[in-house]
């Protein structure tokens, strides 16, 4: 339960601060009689209108007639909630603040104090360690100056020695208990020495993640060698009490008082975090970014706190279009205006600023066109005969469906006049079948609700029903049969959603997917533009593989897409009952991403997801024999026991001939290097037992241990 602030506590505060110190520090005040005056922050103005008044403790302009007190003006100023205002002038005067009804107030500060001294350590490494030589070369190659490292904080976690981040907590009087805490390192491993725990982020830049406030509360941690494969780009925090991916974006504590005071309130949205820090050292001070997932709508509501409208810019590639018409559609949903400004294939803000300036950078974003426009033009691009009338008609439904989810009448409605122009169509035509489909959206989810059970209810009936965020996969219940398309085999012949694809209704329950599926669902949605890893899941996953009716659509939607290069998966997210959207923004916000917590490859990754799904399923089949024990009851039992004893320890190598599916690779449509052939039925090599599986973690026993502490950086 969040806190709650005594109203005594509030009262000090404002009593301490000094309102004319305050917005002193912020604008130029002149004393006139008994209160201060200046040009008002909040307008643009010639002759000062803006006065403070140290008695009363509050200001107002009349120029524009805004007024109010030191809370207010730092909500104002920097897009601040209340509570954040009153913390953050807590901080500033020395009021400690006691909330009621908050058990976890305790472990949030122990966690804020470690990663504000853990981000210190990593700075002082890439500053000063001999290891981090490397890292700092492939800064410089980036053109991040000092000035801009510093200022994003950005630092080093070291390799050498391996236990560095435990010497470091010794020596300040830090646990590993702690760290833990923090999932900064992991516990042994099975067999190892008790005191051989395992640092996630060794070897890495690590790039702090701040809350609104400007507090770590994460990090991100990246490689800075390309050429080892075998290393994820990125690895994450997991998700502590005081850390939640779709809760946080990259660059917004340093964004916000800068898109308050914007003219139009407008946000730069961009893809990464490198993209971000470069926007801020050009000047384009209103960058954010989404932390390592992909838009959500809490990111929305979060960014829509501060920002009135927001101008889109990730990369040139196929992948970046699709996800900048996805994260568009969700903020129109939000009533949010947003532009998306065209980045040539292959550049990104990065490169472009880099590479050709300020100037080049700031014509791209004026020459952004709204959500629609961008979408005709991204749309036509992928038809051969943009004019022709199908291809008329699989545009104009991609728009309707993104225009459908609009709140605002003025905004849908403007936009669809638009569209009406781009299209050389009427007006009324498009209004015709956006009503349709709108009706089709309400009549859909209006069933939904009257099948919807109370989670409670729901697990009552169905005991066996999984949840998604359970820590081990119970064994999968019968499920009700799917839609239609589902009697396929494999993936040898999967529907575009056009055809009718959605998450189908269950009358009776809605059943959670469980860890693994969500896992596969997410692993593909992070890596949709790799060819290798969608040949993986077609290769060794039978379509019946996936028990739950959701994450196959959604798995069905991601590798069709790939293939017709639609964007399926955001036509699936509109067409989801409303029971199951908690589920999928869970998907969108990596939730229970595999990769926080590993330093295995995403094939890696994939390969154990899919080892797990068929031994859920012999479980399943072993679960299903009749209970009588007969001869061949019995030897049907001890053959799949022998089964899943060879998929759960068996190297890939050596069982993946067991894991077959009908499936085809996916078509070469994004000149992938290398195709996957799928699983051919021959008899699979003996059984190599290994413990090694994506879920594990490699200790590197490699590493020399070193007699000095860690941040005595010249002997790393």
């Amino acid at each position: 339960m969040a806190g709650i602030i005594d109203s005594s506590i509030i009262e000090e505060i404002r009593a301490r601060v000094d309102i004319v110190e305050l917005i002193g520090s912020r604008i130029e005040l002149k004393k006139a009689g008994g209160t201060f005056k200046g040009c008002c922050p909040f307008h643009h103005e010639k002759t000062p209108s803006f006065n403070v008044n140290p008695t009363r403790q509050n200001y107002h302009c009349f120029g524009c007639g805004v007024h109010g007190d030191v809370f207010k003006f730092l909500q104002e100023q920097d897009g601040l909630t209340f509570v954040d205002a009153v913390r953050q002038l807590a901080d500033r005067v020395g009021v400690t603040i006691e909330e009621k009804y908050d058990k976890n107030a305790g472990n949030r500060k122990m966690l804020l104090a470690l990663h504000s001294e853990l981000a210190a350590f990593y700075q002082r490494c890439l500053k000063q360690a001999k290891v981090a030589t490397n890292a700092r070369t492939y800064l410089e190659s980036r053109k991040l100056d000092e000035a801009t490292v510093e200022s994003f904080g950005i630092g080093f976690a070291p390799a050498r020695p391996h236990n560095a981040v435990l010497m470091w907590a010794q020596k300040n009087g830090r646990t590993v208990e702690q760290l833990q805490a923090a999932g900064i390192v992991l516990p042994p491993k099975a067999g190892r020495r008790s005191d051989d725990w395992y640092d996630r982020f060794q070897d890495r830049l690590m790039f702090p993640i701040c809350d609104t406030q400007g507090r770590v509360v994460a990090f991100s941690a990246r490689i800075y060698d390309k050429s080892d494969k075998r290393k994820a780009k990125y690895v994450n925090s997991p998700e502590t009490d005081i850390f939640t991916k779709g809760r946080v974006l990259y660059g917004l504590d340093k964004a916000t008082a800068k898109i308050v005071k914007h003219p139009r309130r407008e946000a730069i949205v961009c893809e990464g975090q490198i993209d971000v820090i470069r926007c801020h050292s050009a000047g384009f001070e209103t960058a954010i970014a989404s932390q390592g997932t992909a838009f959500s709508q809490d990111h929305v509501k979060l960014l829509k706190r501060y920002a009135d409208c927001a101008v889109i810019v990730f990369d040139g590639d196929s992948a970046g279009k699709k996800a900048a018409v996805r994260t568009g559609a969700l903020m129109l949903e939000a009533e949010m205006p947003v532009r998306v400004a065209s980045l040539p294939q292959g550049e990104d803000p990065d490169s472009i600023i880099r590479n050709q300036g300020y100037e080049a950078f700031k014509g791209i974003l004026d020459a952004a066109v709204s959500i629609t426009a961008f979408q005709i033009a991204s749309l036509k691009e992928l038809e051969s005969a943009p004019d022709s009338i199908d291809a008329l008609s699989r545009i104009t439904h991609g728009v309707l469906e993104t225009l459908a989810g609009c709140s605002g009448a003025v905004l849908r409605s403007s936009l669809l006049q638009e569209s009406a122009d781009l299209l050389h169509l009427p007006l009324s035509a498009l209004e015709d079948d956006l009503e349709s489909l709108k009706k089709q959206r309400k009549k859909r989810k209006s069933y939904a609700d009257k099948a919807k059970p109370t989670p409670r209810a729901a697990l009552k009936k169905f005991p066996e029903v999984i949840d998604a965020d359970a820590d081990e996969d119970p064994p999968i219940p019968d499920l009700p049969p799917g839609p239609p398309e589902d009697d396929d085999e494999g993936f040898g012949h999967m529907p575009s959603l056009s055809e009718g694809v959605s998450v189908p209704v269950i009358e009776e329950v809605i059943q959670l997917p469980n860890e693994a599926e969500m896992l596969l669902c997410e692993m593909l949605i992070e890596h949709e533009q790799e060819i290798s890893i969608q040949n993986l899941v077609i290769s060794h996953l039978p379509f019946d593989i996936i028990a739950n009716p959701f994450t196959r659509s959604v798995v069905r939607a991601i590798l069709e897409g790939s293939r017709s290069g639609e964007d399926l998966l955001a036509a699936l997210y509109r067409k989801t009952e409303a029971e199951l959207v908690p589920v999928f923004d869970s998907l969108l916000n990596h939730k229970h991403k595999m990769l926080c917590s590993t330093e295995a490859t995403a094939e890696e990754a994939v390969q154990d997801i899919i080892r797990r799904l068929w031994i859920l399923h012999y479980r399943k089949e072993q679960g299903n024999l009749p209970a009588e024990s007969t001869t061949e009851n019995d030897m049907q039992r001890l053959n799949l026991s022998c089964l899943i004893k060879k998929i759960e320890t068996g190297a890939w190598e050596n069982i993946k001939n067991y894991l077959q599916s009908s499936g085809e690779p996916v078509i070469n449509a994004l000149s992938a290097p290398q195709q996957i052939k799928p699983a051919v039925n021959s008899e699979a090599a003996p059984s190599v037992y290994a413990t090694g599986n994506a879920s594990s973690y490699s200790h590197q026993d490699e590493f020399q241990s070193s007699e000095y502490p860690p941040d005595e950086i010249p002997d790393l």
